[in-house]
């Protein structure tokens, strides 16, 4: 800019290119065209001269006046920048672009800068590397994938396949740039360009304190830092692409070649990569462990091709696939399984916005196991297994061996009468009869909604759930009072009283203890019927149904394969996983039993036929018992009457108990009604069609395994797998990766997102288990109790409070006191 109106405006450019004389030691040489072109064609270009740097010229602007000087110079410097383009020249606007070999010194005589060249210097000029800009990296790789100007291509997509070969060889990653189209919307040219070109958008722009503390952002690195390296790909007469410029530095160091593994390039998402992605996601494996797992399967991190951030995007990409329609997806997929499994029953509820209020659904192996198993069902809610916090509600029993079996499941949004009502009469629709007992948590909705559904079905609140507030229920003085613990527990867990012999026991020892008045045990008295083992003594299975410890162990199992993340599509898919896995492990204790033979600990015949005729789990228990009569157990008396035996029987532990055996029905009872508690079904059998999925992926690993650590067997294998995906790779509708996405989420979810969306997933769910839970007063002592102590500085004692409250404690001490 000039510093007064009449002052020529200059600026000093100059244009580097490969020379391979020495133009320092004779005349200088003739200025470059782009110099010559921009002088000749443009008005405000007036002069143009030599510098003492060898290659670098300047040209002068003006004489002008006020702002046109400033307009006039960056107009010259952009026509000069398109000249060199289209040439193929490189220009920069450097005072100094070269640094290598040369020592800069001033001249104080002439008042100018004077190279001296050394030797060295000289021998960089004559191979062909002196002349770039300062910064500047030249591509180093073999001449037959390095494009050229005027390199010929069918398409353009070969053109942009060719400069990414290139690219990958190089060590710099390319993407797309500019485009320009015609009339009939071909493509007249296209700039391939680096991936580093341009530059990352200024964020710290307007950005005050207030909206820096609402919205923390990542300190996330740029790969943008304005490389110009760049070629053309322009469409010629023929209909052919040709490359028509090339700009070959770049500003950047390249990327090495022990790390080009890591390049944009050669991370791709394959079909292996869905594949296994698709499988662990279906198992509620995230996208690191998958990583992991492919890694061991390729052999290191070099094979695997990608990153685990590729895998989480994937992931995420998959999560965001059916937001909004995912609601709609799963019922697809209900009315799917409907069509093909006639056992398969579901049912759902929506509000006034056409959101999903309540759903249930059952399948025909589940209808099957309730028919053997389903004396007894567990009924408890559980959270965070999804993310609209939906309340998911297994109906769980016990089978034969002991373990859990889910004869149902429901999602629910609401812990209220009409909710609990509503997926107690699908449960009872599907299975098609009440069970004899329900056990349950004390919810009083839950109550209700079982007396007025199930009338006929006897209500079981868990005997853990109330004993466990017992300690803080009691005055503070036998809060800590062992033997009372431990008389009311006698009383309270005992499966061999009446109901009038608890009744007794109970009242005796509130009179003992002097605890009459007190309003939680009274209303727990008032509610013995729903919880106390004498009352439930002639109901079977109910020695075995306690608690809800059988559906907090199915909570526990679930929340293997269920994810707080999920949508309702995937929530269903790893429910599945689970149910699979569910089955599979009662067929695993099957086997067991098939297959083995218990060890006997007496030479009763009664233990001999017992464990013939129970499962493994099951003869253990009854195992026990028998070892525990031989000792304890002895006949006082028998009477005979018909075909009726009475037996009286001397428990040396819990008494004389009653035996009657009655030879014409071949049936025995105790008036201990302990086998009547426990009975266990008979055993199930399911089968399930194997997959030919399963069976493909099975005989491809098995066939991995068997060339494993033989070179010419892996050489073989590989050999042959390529030929097959070369022969199958055009018809076969395979994961490919322009549309391997969306085909793997399809197969995810088990089906297309749908054109016309009906039914909407529900807003976030706010549910008694959500936000944090208030602590009892026994909690709180208790949890301070386990704090070290630390000396107050005011009572200088080793206490857990400070000198801030020491005062206002200290009084409530004494008061406790």
């Amino acid at each position: 800019m000039p510093s007064t109106p009449t002052t020529s405006s200059s600026k000093r450019s100059s244009i580097q290119s490969s020379v391979t004389r020495k133009p320092w030691l004779r005349a200088s040489p003739p200025p470059p065209f782009g110099v010559v072109a921009l002088s000749s064609g443009t008005p405000f270009v007036t002069a143009i001269n030599g510098e003492v740097m060898p290659g670098q010229w300047e040209f002068q602007v003006g004489p002008s006046v006020g702002i046109s000087a400033g307009d006039e110079l960056w107009i010259a410097r952009c026509i000069l920048e398109r000249i060199t383009e289209i040439a193929g020249v490189v220009v920069s606007f450097d005072p100094k672009p070269i640094e290598i070999s040369t020592i800069w010194k001033h001249s104080y005589k002439v008042g100018e800068w004077r190279p001296c060249i050394s030797k060295s210097f000289e021998d960089d000029v004559n191979n062909h590397v002196a002349f770039r800009p300062p910064h500047s990296y030249l591509p180093i790789c073999e001449d037959s994938k390095k494009p050229y100007v005027g390199k010929v291509f069918k398409t353009l997509d070969e053109a942009y396949e060719f400069y990414s070969m290139y690219g990958h060889a190089a060590g710099f990653d390319t993407r797309r740039g500019g485009i320009k189209r015609g009339k009939h919307r071909q493509v007249l040219y296209q700039y391939f360009i680096c991936r580093r070109e341009g530059v990352k958008p200024d964020s710290k722009k307007d950005i005050s304190e207030s909206s820096v503390q609402k919205k923390i952002r990542r300190r996330k690195p740029s790969t943008r830092n304005g490389c110009k390296a760049r070629i053309t790909a322009t469409l010629n007469d023929d209909g052919n692409y040709v490359f028509t410029s090339f700009s070959e530095l770049h500003n950047h160091s390249l990327v090495t070649e022990d790390v080009r593994h890591l390049m944009k390039f050669n991370r791709k998402m394959d079909e292996s990569h869905q594949m296994i992605m698709l499988k662990c996601a279906k198992s509620n494996i995230g996208p690191v462990r998958a990583f992991r797992i492919f890694k061991e399967l390729v052999g290191s991190f070099e094979e695997v091709g990608c990153t685990s951030k590729d895998f989480k995007n994937l992931s995420y990409s998959m999560n965001s696939y059916a937001d909004g329609v995912d609601a709609q997806l799963l019922l697809d997929r209900f009315l799917s399984k409907r069509e093909t499994d006639e056992g398969f029953k579901c049912e759902y509820l929506v509000d006034e916005t056409h959101k999903v209020k309540s759903l249930f659904w059952s399948d025909a192996v589940a209808v099957q196991n309730y028919s053997l198993f389903g004396d007894a069902v567990s009924f408890d809610a559980t959270y965070t297994t999804n993310r609209y916090d939906m309340i998911f509600a297994p109906f769980t029993g016990k089978d034969n061996h002991g373990g859990c079996v889910t004869f149902g499941a429901g999602l629910l949004t609401r812990e209220d009468v009409n909710s609990y009502s509503w997926i107690l009469k699908q449960f009872i629709e599907c299975i098609g009869t009440a069970p004899a007992m329900i056990i349950t948590d004390q919810d009083p909705a839950l109550k209700i909604a079982v007396e007025n559904v199930m009338p006929n079905t006897r209500h079981r609140f868990c005997m853990w759930h109330i004993m466990m507030k017992l300690a803080q229920k009691l005055p503070n003085s036998l809060r800590e009072d062992a033997e009372l613990k431990s008389e009311i527990h006698s009383v309270v867990w005992s499966e061999l009283d009446e109901p009038v012999d608890f009744e007794r026991k109970w009242t005796e020892v509130l009179d003992q203890y002097e605890l009459t008045d007190n309003t939680w045990l009274a209303d727990m008295f008032s509610l013995r019927s729903y919880w106390i083992p004498a009352y439930f003594r002639d109901l079977s299975m109910s020695s075995l149904f306690r608690t809800t410890s059988l559906s907090e162990s199915e909570n526990s199992f679930f929340r293997r394969y269920l994810n707080r993340n999920s949508n309702l599509a995937a929530f269903y898919i790893h429910f599945e996983s689970a149910m699979e896995a569910q089955r599979h492990n009662y067929k695993q204790a099957c086997i067991v039993d098939q297959t083995t033979v218990p060890q006997l600990k007496t030479h009763t015949p009664l233990e001999h036929h017992a464990s013939l005729i129970y499962t493994r789990n099951v003869f253990m228990d009854i195992q026990t018992e028998i070892i525990e009569a031989v000792d304890r157990c002895r006949i006082k008396s028998m009477e005979t009457d018909d075909d009726e035996q009475w037996y009286s029987v001397d428990d040396r532990s819990n008494g004389v108990f009653k035996v009657v055996h009655i030879a014409s029905e071949e049936t025995i009872t105790c008036s201990c009604k302990k086998f009547v508690m426990a009975a266990s079904a008979e055993v199930i059998s399911t089968s399930n069609m194997k997959s030919r999925n399963k069976s493909l992926m099975a005989e491809a690993l098995r066939c991995i395994g068997i060339a494993e650590g033989n070179d010419e067997l892996a050489d073989s294998l590989l050999t042959e797998l390529k030929r097959w995906a070369e022969i199958n790779s055009d018809g076969a509708q395979c994961l490919s990766p322009a549309s391997g996405k969306q085909k793997m989420f399809e197969l995810f979810y088990g089906s297309k997102i749908p054109s016309v969306v009906i039914v909407h997933p529900p807003d976030a769910v706010k549910t008694k288990g959500s936000g944090k839970r208030l602590k009892s007063t026994y909690e709180v002592p208790a949890e301070k109790a386990k704090k070290p102590k630390r000396r107050c500085r005011k009572c200088r004692r080793l206490v857990r409070h400070d000198s801030r409250n020491c005062g206002k404690v200290v009084e409530e001490e004494s008061d406790e006191e």
